[in-house]
């Protein structure tokens, strides 16, 4: 596997289009800077703790994860979005490139493009989302991301490489399919890809689905119930691995660990609620949307163990 990069257009100096008043360009300014240098700090100490992860393919995965966020977008080659959605400046794009031998005897490569944007826009209440199928985007929000810590700014990164890297695989699996080659099955078996089989967790995603379907009949969530309970899984996922590299970082530092583990209440509020965009704040404090909420708890938990299991961590 190679990664390279793809060089943009020259970058020229910021200039924010946010408003009519200057003080409004300075704000966006400094929180554009404070960010990536959160961002680029938080990524320095997460490097160093990749030693302290108890399983290779761990440390395979965040070392490829870090490596691609400091290679090409941090501390510069990251775009920038301003408030009203417009680029401010374009992201570097990396391409990760895979050689694969097909059937015939043919060479193939396969590319997944990646661009990382630092975004002012309005109205977002998480502090990342990765978006795409045969590439991926990837913003992360200055309004939220401005107030926490390196370690903070880091791990929503690497929560966000996480979904690029299986939005990766997929592609990758359906590349595949049109060139007829075998070779990509022996890649996927090895560490670190294989940690993303996520077809042991069919039961889980299927208990997940029974809820999801209740959730559905009283929040107007704009997803199927299979479509939310595949992604849950996956959410799932990235919260866990997220929470071992935050433990491996404390053992480094020999200092707390930042974050307070896995509470499925708090993955479900950040990562079922945020999906129900129109769903009146009423509505989600309702007796009806608690009590599936409530049964969801035990469920997710079990997801949760078996998805750190399954992580070797």
């Amino acid at each position: 596997m190679y990664i390279r990069t793809t060089d943009g257009p020259a970058q020229e100096p910021l200039q924010p289009r946010l408003g009519d008043t200057a003080i409004s360009s300075r704000e966006a300014n400094r929180r554009f800077k404070r960010v990536a240098a959160l961002v680029t700090e938080g990524l320095k100490t997460t490097k160093d703790a990749i030693p302290q992860l108890s399983a290779n393919g761990q440390q395979e995965l965040l070392r490829f994860m870090t490596s691609l966020l400091e290679t090409y977008f941090f501390p510069r080659g990251h775009g920038l979005i301003e408030a009203q959605d417009e680029v401010l400046r374009q992201s570097q794009k990396a391409t990760v490139e895979i050689p694969v031998e097909a059937k015939d005897g043919s060479c193939w490569r396969f590319e997944h493009r990646v661009r990382l944007y630092l975004s002012e826009q309005i109205g977002f209440r998480k502090r990342g989302d990765h978006y795409g199928g045969n590439f991926s985007s990837i913003r992360l929000f200055t309004r939220e991301l401005h107030k926490t810590t390196p370690r903070g700014a880091a791990s929503t990164a690497l929560h966000e490489m996480t979904h690029m890297t299986f939005a990766m695989i997929r592609h990758f699996e359906q590349w595949l399919g049109t060139i007829g080659a075998e070779g990509g099955a022996r890649l996927l078996s090895r560490q670190p890809w294989r940690l993303l089989d996520l077809s042991g967790f069919a039961g889980h995603r299927g208990n997940l689905e029974r809820h999801a379907r209740d959730l559905l009949r009283v929040l107007p969530i704009p997803m199927q119930a299979a479509e939310l309970a595949a992604s849950l899984v996956e959410e799932a996922f990235a919260f866990m691995f997220v929470v071992i590299v935050d433990e491996a970082i404390a053992r480094l530092s020999r200092g707390p660990v930042l974050s307070s583990g896995f509470s499925p209440e708090q993955f479900i509020r950040d990562y079922v609620l945020e999906r129900a965009f129109n769903v009146h704040p009423k509505l989600l404090k309702a007796r009806g949307a608690q009590q599936i909420f409530q049964g969801m708890t035990s469920d997710v938990n079990a997801l949760a163990t078996a998805i750190r299991t399954h992580l070797g961590g």
